[in-house]
């Protein structure tokens, strides 16, 4: 579910690249709740993509090596981000202990088709509601074949592993539904779920830092929900839950940590996978000094890598500002836009309905290869 929001693209496009879950993108006349609907054909459309002006940034550095506690190894996503997140975690369940999952759905629900991930997974919003048709089943029987033939981990692996998914109750462009598909799937493989849903949440990556209030979908997706007299701190939650302890408290100050741009093109990124050629990584004062740390891959939706939004997603996620206080290295690799004809992917999705490769949910998928390269590194991972 790699589109992330529908707006700004002049012509239609495919509602996937438009939210987290699919990778299809519209024009503002297409904007969920406008009554318009998407179909195969229109998402397949040439389309010059639009994306922002990468803003200066620091030297671009080698990815760096660090020592990270093989029990505290994360994955989060959002939207095509969450989908790709729900992939990463189960394809790597011995190594990826939690999740967790901002509006994605159940492992390989767009069975490498296009027109399922619109029809099925919520990657295309009519009336102001995304479509939905349960994969639940088929993506079950796909990971226990998939496990036994050892494309991917085990997936009993995953049994007594946490994963927090946050779903808004007026979520437009990933179907409610579609997350609670994805809370069954977790229960089914004895995953320990906390499931928060009641927000009248749209379409986004919640955090305190957030720029857009709660019910908003709009670039760039990073809303912040009230929650008593201050916000709710998504971050906050699931931290504690994976880390299994109180954290320290949160810098709401200048961050002692190092915030490091990476060059993604030595693990293979490229135009040709619709990957950008740098990343960015947060890496806290303590981290770099040798301690053992805790790692979180943090995977953006669609429309939110750097080239639409720069830094935003970074800075907006709430993460950096606990990971400084908590020794956690954050890194946030980096999709861009394709226009194909081959990947087609204009909103710069991350691939969970097979626009680059058919194995694309699998270890030895292209998208996540590459990205597994980068955890690796980092963590020392096998």
């Amino acid at each position: 579910m790699s589109t992330f929001h529908p707006v700004r693209i002049v012509l239609v496009v495919s509602a996937l690249a438009l939210a987290g879950c699919g990778g299809v993108a519209r024009g503002p006349a297409a904007l969920p709740g406008a009554g318009t609907s998407t179909d195969a054909n229109a998402m397949r459309a040439p389309l010059a993509a639009a994306s922002a002006v990468p803003t200066p940034g620091p030297a671009i550095t080698r990815l760096g090596a660090y020592h990270v506690a093989r029990n505290k190894i994360f994955v989060a996503g959002i939207s095509s981000g969450g989908f790709f997140a729900v992939q990463m975690h189960v394809a790597h369940s011995s190594v990826f202990k939690d999740a967790a999952i901002y509006a994605g759905g159940v492992f390989h629900c767009a069975e490498d088709s296009v027109e399922l991930a619109l029809a099925d997974c919520g990657g295309e919003t009519v009336n102001g509601q995304a479509l939905y048709h349960s994969t639940l089943a088929q993506s079950e029987q796909y990971l226990v074949q998939q496990g036994a033939a050892r494309t991917i981990d085990d997936p009993y692996d995953l049994h007594g592993q946490l994963v927090y998914l946050f779903s808004g109750k007026n979520d437009s462009i990933v179907n409610p539904k579609e997350m609670d598909d994805l809370w069954e799937e977790y229960q089914h493989f004895s995953v320990r779920v906390v499931y928060e849903k009641n927000f009248y949440a749209e379409h986004g990556w919640e955090s305190p830092d957030g720029e857009l209030p709660c019910g908003t979908a709009a670039t760039p997706y990073m809303i912040s929900c009230p929650y008593g007299k201050g916000a709710y701190d998504s971050e906050q939650v699931w931290l504690t839950m994976f880390l299994r302890q109180t954290l320290n408290a949160r810098n709401n100050g200048k961050l002692q940590g190092s915030l490091l741009r990476f060059d993604q093109t030595e693990f293979g990124a490229s135009a040709a996978n619709s990957m950008d050629t740098n990343g960015t990584v947060f890496v806290p004062k303590a981290c770099a000094a040798g301690a053992t740390c805790a790692f979180v891959l943090a995977l953006h939706g669609c429309l939110q890598g750097h080239a639409f939004i720069g830094d935003k997603f970074v800075t907006e996620s709430g993460l950096n500002e606990w990971a400084d206080t908590n020794d956690v290295i954050v890194l946030y690799p980096y999709a861009v836009a394709a226009n194909g004809p081959s990947p087609y992917n204009p909103n710069g999705c991350w691939d969970w309905w097979g626009y680059d490769d058919p194995n694309y949910a699998l270890k030895n998928g292209t998208q996540m290869s590459i990205v597994y390269k980068m955890v690796q590194r980092v963590t020392g991972a096998p």
